[in-house]
């Protein structure tokens, strides 16, 4: 009787200790969601992730001057692209997964904090980002970044274009052309 019950105990400290090990395994594995949406939101991402680097604007709004640094982080889960590093100007736009949806969020100058997700843009070369809320942004009449274009020239060029709303209609637009520096 003895030995049953030691037998049935060792087997159930088994069975848990198992199952913390098969949880701790998971607890390091990327969630993610799948089929047909998530592979090309993936995709997407990925496309993201080849602008790491650093680049400069050679040929629109602020030539030679606005200089991004672009590098992939936290386990290739998110981009993180800083506009005008070092400078008073600086902002920061982090690109990540959200199930089957390609976010960013964007940390502006002006103190809000848009997010916008990527919809199907003209062709494979191109993403279109459209607004989906924000924080610190009392209304939608506050000035805000509230969609942007970035198409892919070959892996050395983008054409950026980001549009800033007011008063719930476009206030102006912000177009460029950045070199990836070699």
């Amino acid at each position: 009787m003895k030995t049953r019950t030691l037998t049935v105990s060792l087997v159930m400290l088994a069975i848990v200790f198992a199952g913390i090990a098969k949880a701790d395994d998971d607890s390091g594995k990327k969630k993610r969601s799948s089929g047909k949406k998530a592979k090309q939101a993936e995709a997407i991402f990925d496309k993201i992730k080849s602008l790491s680097g650093d680049w400069i604007a050679t040929k629109g709004e602020h030539k030679g001057e606005l200089t991004l640094s672009v590098r992939v982080i936290a386990g290739g889960t998110a981009v993180v692209e800083t506009e005008f590093p070092g400078s008073p100007q600086e902002m920061i736009t982090v690109y990540h997964l959200d199930g089957n949806k390609v976010m960013l969020n964007h940390y502006c100058m002006l103190g809000n904090q848009p997010r916008m997700r990527v919809k199907k843009g003209d062709n494979d070369d191109t993403l279109v980002f459209e607004f989906a809320g924000a924080t610190n942004l009392a209304s939608k009449d506050d000035a805000h970044m509230h969609e942007g274009k970035l198409k892919f020239v070959d892996q050395d060029t983008v054409h950026s274009t980001w549009v800033m709303f007011k008063d719930d209609k476009a206030m102006e637009e912000h177009t460029f052309e950045m070199t990836r520096k070699k």
